[in-house]
């Protein structure tokens, strides 16, 4: 069985209102139901079969991780700060405010993410079944060909694209927020389509243009 570290990304400060330790200043500290936000993240993770070590990036603390790394100055420095001290070809990466995962969702997406063999996986959810499921939870959700998902807070990497691909990478989330940069980025039929869709067009955003964007 192929295994993977997982890195879990715990360097957010934490919002108004959250309590936190003073020495653990992160978002992932604080509490829900007896334990921390991490802590759950890493129990799912560490009772996956398909993980290997457990990584945190933040100022935190929790049972059962092999590593904890102080974080960068960003997101995706958080990211590649992770990665490189993860062993073998792929890397998971998992946020650490997601109290409800289970290491039975952790297990199904690593077993399909690397079946797939390919360099970066995202799991996404439909809005049916998450608010089927979690109806309280407010999402994010994006209108598609195929139907209308939400993303699932993993990734699944392969180290090497990450490496090799470190400098466009950064091009491209420092774009996040300036549209026509990005299209240009990604190409503007994307983007395009993208936009499109969202206000009743899904017909035109099927999900495999999004995969080779």
């Amino acid at each position: 069985m192929c295994k993977v570290d997982a890195v879990i990304l715990a360097g957010a400060p934490p919002e108004a209102g959250m309590v936190v330790p003073d020495e653990y200043p992160s978002r992932a500290m604080a509490q829900i139901a007896g334990k921390t936000m991490l802590q759950w993240v890493v129990d799912a993770a560490r009772g996956a079969s398909h993980v290997s070590r457990v990584v945190a990036v933040g100022k935190v603390t929790a049972q059962g991780l092999d590593l904890i790394l102080d974080p960068s100055d960003s997101f995706l420095g958080n990211v590649m700060r992770g990665i490189e001290v993860c062993e073998g070809n792929y890397a998971l990466v998992v946020s650490s405010d997601i109290p409800l995962i289970t290491a039975d969702m952790v297990d199904d997406f690593l077993s399909r993410a690397i079946k797939s063999g390919s360099d970066m996986c995202y799991p996404i959810i439909p809005k049916a079944l998450c608010e089927a499921n979690y109806p309280m939870l407010k999402r994010t959700y994006l209108k598609t060909k195929e139907g209308i998902f939400t993303g699932g807070n993993m990734l699944l990497l392969s180290r090497e694209f990450c490496f090799r691909n470190e400098h466009q990478i950064a091009q491209a989330y420092a774009m996040r927020k300036k549209p026509l940069s990005l299209a240009a980025k990604i190409g503007f039929d994307v983007l395009v389509r993208t936009v499109l869709a969202q206000i009743g067009f899904g017909s035109l955003l099927p999900i495999p243009v999004l995969e080779n964007a």
